[in-house]
């Protein structure tokens, strides 16, 4: 019985050998051993064939994927290239600009104030204020490092207004203000700033304490520039923070030209109701 079978399976082996037949054409009752030995007898070539289609599937799937993620990467960067804002037109860019004014009109307005109390008021300031050499001191105690009238070193030396520009600019990292924050610092300059003119003229608080206000001023200053930024950084869009930040800049820039213009008149003003000579112009009134 079993040589007569293995006679009946011999053509169908030889069949699959020569490639004619595939093995779902064998009998049902071929052992899994018949099948073993005819997968083992198969032509390398087959085997060789089928390994070479599936590695060119392979490499096709992979070409595939590459393809769609340039395609992706290549839809993106066209993107925020067109977002950037080298590809605005010229009115697209003084739009932009515009659009910056809640940061720009605090650090400009902070600026303004805070130059027009150091060269316009604080240099109008001595005690007394007709001696040109106490106004000096003033101005050194208010604005600068150290005096150059007095060769040791005392804490009293040291500048009140840069100590507190100082410690507001160190705060970056540890708070961000609110938009109404920042817009409420640059009006407590300007009333700083008025409080001093008004001082200046008439002489209710005059004395060395008022170095504390000073400290104030610097404190004021440097808590609008770096909160300004600051703002700047964490509301703009990614491709639009470094044309933002460097527009900014121009606000307090132009501050401190118009508070350099202002200060002349100021201090001349100043001059003249402590019947002070010496000023550069005239008051206008």
């Amino acid at each position: 019985m079993e040589v007569n079978n293995q006679q009946e399976m011999s053509p169908q082996v030889d069949e699959v050998e020569n490639g004619n037949v595939q093995k779902d054409s064998l009998p049902s009752d071929a052992s899994e051993s018949s099948l073993l030995v005819i997968d083992n007898k198969s032509p390398a070539r087959t085997s060789g064939n089928n390994d070479e289609a599936s590695l060119e599937m392979v490499g096709t799937e992979m070409l595939h994927d590459n393809t769609t993620q340039q395609s992706e990467h290549t839809s993106q960067g066209s993107l925020s290239h067109s977002n950037a804002p080298h590809s605005f037109t010229a009115s697209e860019r003084f739009k932009l600009i515009l659009s910056l004014w809640p940061y720009t009109i605090p650090l400009f307005t902070v600026y303004a104030a805070e130059y027009m109390l150091q060269a316009g008021v604080w240099s109008a300031i001595g005690f007394p204020v007709t001696s040109s050499t106490s106004r000096a001191q003033f101005y050194h105690y208010s604005n600068w490092t150290f005096t150059p009238w007095s060769d040791t070193f005392s804490p009293s030396h040291l500048s009140k207004y840069q100590a507190g520009v100082f410690l507001s600019r160190s705060s970056g990292n540890l708070c961000i203000a609110s938009i109404r924050i920042l817009w409420l610092m640059p009006m407590l300059q300007v009333a700083n700033l008025y409080f001093f003119w008004q001082d200046a003229v008439h002489h209710f608080l005059y004395s060395y304490i008022l170095l504390l206000p000073c400290f104030f001023a610097g404190l004021l200053g440097g808590a609008v520039y770096v909160q300004g930024y600051s703002r700047i950084n964490m509301d703009m869009p990614v491709e639009l923070k470094e044309f933002a930040l460097t527009s900014a800049c121009v606000a307090d820039s132009l501050g401190i030209l118009v508070a350099d213009i202002c200060s002349l008149f100021i201090q001349s003003c100043i001059y003249k109701e402590n019947h002070v000579t010496g000023a550069v112009v005239d008051c206008p009134y």
